[in-house]
């Protein structure tokens, strides 16, 4: 139903217009349009739009701006897709949920809801993996792993026990192939970045240090 929703008059209505399936809390189904529901409530909440809050309550503390993204017609920012940000400050964001919302000893996102929101509560019929608010969770390499995943390839991930965030950006046009572009990114991380940052921990020459690299998948 994705290209018939983003294309109606109204994707608000649209949503809550569709059957019911299932009963609530039976069965996941992952929806971009859930997600979208979430930004109309923000917005009717704070009195702002979806980009001012988040650019107020996360961006600058964080210090960085956020760009505008795309908007539904009655101009609700899109709830679920096209936001933009650059690696860094995917970073940044992901350091924040590896640090439980604190910022130099300022909670910038409550603990309580970090840890909500990492906590898994259902598993997905199409991958497999397990999802929290907005947070997947697996194993990579023997390691607890979180990660928000974008289209295309877009993800951050965070490995608690080794205090590492990890992001990836990627072409968003990869085509047919996109499961495979995705596997290999996972094997990137799982069986070169982990082993890699393990070793480095269990010998103590680990420091905060961002890397940075582009490999051809």
């Amino acid at each position: 139903e994705y290209g018939a929703w983003v294309t109606s008059r109204n994707w608000v209505r649209y949503v809550l217009a569709q059957p019911l399936e299932d009963e609530p809390g039976t069965r996941v189904e992952y929806s971009t349009g859930s997600t979208h529901l979430l930004s109309a409530i923000l917005t009717k909440a704070t009195g702002k739009s979806t980009w001012q809050f988040a650019q107020d309550t996360l961006a600058r503390p964080l210090g960085f701006s956020l760009a505008q993204w795309t908007r539904d017609p009655q101009g609700i920012y899109f709830g679920g897709n096209e936001m933009v940000m650059t690696p860094k400050q995917m970073l940044a964001f992901g350091e924040l949920y590896r640090n439980k919302g604190r910022l130099a000893g300022t909670q910038v996102v409550p603990k309580d809801w970090v840890e909500e929101s990492l906590r898994p509560r259902t598993r997905s019929r199409f991958n497999d993996q397990s999802y929290g608010y907005g947070w997947w969770s697996r194993e990579f390499a023997g390691y607890e792993s979180f990660f928000a995943w974008g289209y295309g390839g877009q993800y951050i991930f965070i490995v608690p026990e080794l205090d590492l965030v990890v992001v990836t950006t990627s072409s968003t046009t990869v085509g047919e192939e996109r499961r495979s572009h995705r596997r290999t990114i996972f094997d990137v991380l799982e069986y070169s970045i982990l082993p890699s940052v393990a070793r480095l921990a269990e010998s103590s020459n680990l420091q905060s240090s961002i890397f940075s690299f582009s490999i051809d998948c």
